[in-house]
Parts: structure tokens; sequence; C-alpha cells
């Protein structure tokens, strides 16, 4: 059974973050072959979702709150490992981000680049298209948002 846990990135343990980076470096680095540096500096301002199954991590996004700056809720490096694929935990971790911003964002648009094959996964969310395709690390990107 699939269990979501919202974390600050100082709450999390050090074994949590290694599992955290451990997940998004085995997909995003060696399985997508996307050669960049994970930890980017950014995970100390987001709030991170853990999806464990039997204590272990099998699903992770983490999601950035809105600031002064950009009004609206970002998330990103969502991944789900890959014996954890075919679960249906991409569309579990999706309702429960969607649960949480509606609580604690109410009425707040949500922003995300999505892996363009990922796009009508997206849009069964109500999320839409923004702009053209686009490059990231080698993998078409599309910008998408969802305004409640």
């Amino acid at each position: 059974m699939l269990n979501f846990r919202w974390l600050n990135f100082t709450d999390l343990s050090v074994p949590e973050l290694y599992a955290i980076l451990a997940l998004r470096s085995d997909v995003f680095v060696v399985e997508q072959s996307c050669v960049y540096l994970d930890p980017d500096g950014k995970d100390s301002y987001a709030i991170h979702l853990l999806g464990e199954e039997a204590g272990e991590l099998v699903a992770y996004l983490r999601l950035f709150p809105p600031t002064d700056i950009e009004n609206y809720l970002v998330f990103g490096r969502v991944v789900t490992s890959r014996a954890a694929r075919t679960k249906g935990y991409g569309k579990k971790m999706m309702q429960e981000l969607l649960v949480y911003c509606n609580k604690y964002y109410p009425g707040v648009e949500i922003k995300c680049s999505a892996q363009f094959y990922l796009k009508k996964f997206y849009e069964s969310f109500g999320f839409q298209a923004l702009g053209e395709v686009y490059d990231e690390d080698g993998i078409p990107h599309i910008s998408m948002r969802k305004a409640w």
C-alpha cells in the first residue's frame, strides 16, 4: 500500500534525503541519460512529497510554494521507481498533490515543466499546455498550468 508524507527540507532525515537523491538520480540521470547535477540547491525551498511502500521510497515530487515574485505553485522532479511503475502511483501522487495544494493554497495556480510524452496525463488533471515544446536536457518538455 502506498503511503504519502509531506515534509519540509529541514524535516527530512539523512536516510530520507539519501533515498530521494538516489531515486531521482536512478531515473533522471541513469535511466533517462541526463547528465546533470540533480542537487540543484533548490530542495531546501521545497516541500517534499514522499510516496512509500513497505518502508521504501517509490514515488516522489517536490513543490515550491508561491513567493513575493512568483504568485503560483511549481512542482517538479516527479518520479516513480522502476519497480513501482504500472501500479498507478503517478496518478495517486498527482491526486495527493492537488488535494494538498487546494487545502493549503486554495485557488493558487499550479505550474510545471512536463516531459512532453506526459502531456495528456497532466491534462487529465486539468492542466493546460503553455507555449511550444522545448528541449530540456535532451528531452522534449512543455510548460503546463492549472488554474482552479
